[in-house]
């Protein structure tokens, strides 16, 4: 039994190392000029423009695809300057470019989305997922996970110690019935 959860906690253990990997890669290479990782990018959403489709603080994940396969209805990302990534919904295709509307929004923006400003379609959206490098940089959970790391590291120690004094007493007891 002992055996099976500690398999089953090195499977999950390796599970969320690949994931966290990917998540790390697939961010790094989301910059809005950027290759991408594989195809896909992702972004922290920071306003609640597209609410009640995801709200800020999730993490959207788009794929590339090509410019002319997007339709309306379709959610993209797309930049308006270096710095500045929107994801809104597709509310016209014209000639000119991407008529664009948050869902939360009134109004369509002020901005036409051309190829040139086009980033990727959406495919996902991970709830919740943006906030996490807020939630690292919080005290707090530093001093919890050096208390658990402190915490793992005692254990270990102490239950070596008792276990090599349970193969000193195991020699021992051989050594007096030889």
């Amino acid at each position: 039994m002992k055996k099976t959860i500690h398999g089953i906690l090195n499977i999950l253990g390796t599970i969320l190392i690949f994931v966290v990997l990917i998540g790390i890669l697939v961010n790094a290479n989301s910059a809005p000029n950027g290759k991408g990782f594989f195809g896909f990018k992702g972004y922290t959403v920071l306003s609640n423009s597209m609410q009640p489709t995801f709200s800020a603080g999730d993490y959207v994940v788009d794929k590339m695809v090509d410019f002319n396969s997007i339709k309306k209805g379709d959610v993209i990302s797309y930049n308006i300057d270096d710095h500045t990534v929107v994801t809104h919904r597709v509310k016209e295709v014209t000639a000119k470019g991407l008529t664009m509307q948050g869902d939360a929004n009134n109004a369509v923006d002020d901005f036409t989305v051309t190829k040139d400003h086009f980033i990727g379609k959406m495919i996902f959206i991970i709830p919740m997922l943006g906030r996490l490098p807020e939630l690292l940089l919080h005290p707090y959970l530093w001093i919890a996970g050096a208390v658990l790391i402190m915490s793992i590291v005692i254990y270990s120690f102490f239950k070596r110690g008792s276990e090599k004094g349970k193969e000193q007493e195991n020699y021992d007891e051989n050594a007096k019935t030889e």
